[in-house]
């Protein structure tokens, strides 16, 4: 089945700001995705988080699969990390620095990892 890149984009998103798979499933799902395509996608994820875990990480670290201009999001296409989050720090890591899309992306984290922190900061 073919996801929808902007749900795929989404996910990773929320699983960068270090929500649960659940909870993940259910803000997709309440934003109106197609539960087929969630339901496959989380199922994919869970599985990849559980078996397919590359040395590079950790439990304290996050990978996130960037779809390059050119790529195809072909079935089969194996996931690389074009972004490494350490979860405590909130620090990134650039994998792939030669890519416009990994530095549109990781401003956008920062922002997202920012915004989050001012709320945690204000809860305290």
């Amino acid at each position: 089945m073919d996801i929808d890149y902007n749900l795929v984009q989404r996910a990773q998103m929320l699983l960068t700001l270090d929500h649960p798979l659940t909870q993940v499933r259910d803000i997709l799902l309440r934003e109106g995705y197609p539960q087929e395509q969630v339901v496959e996608l989380m199922d994919a994820t869970e599985e990849v988080l559980n078996y397919l875990v590359p040395p590079q990480y950790d439990e304290n670290k996050i990978g996130i699969d960037i779809l390059h201009p050119g790529e195809e999001k072909k079935e089969g296409r194996k996931p690389t990390v074009d972004i490494l989050i350490d979860k405590r720090s909130g620090r990134l890591e650039l994998i792939t620095p030669h890519q416009p899309e990994t530095w549109r992306v990781a401003n956008e984290v920062r922002k997202a990892i920012k915004r989050q922190r001012k709320t945690v900061k204000n809860y305290h």
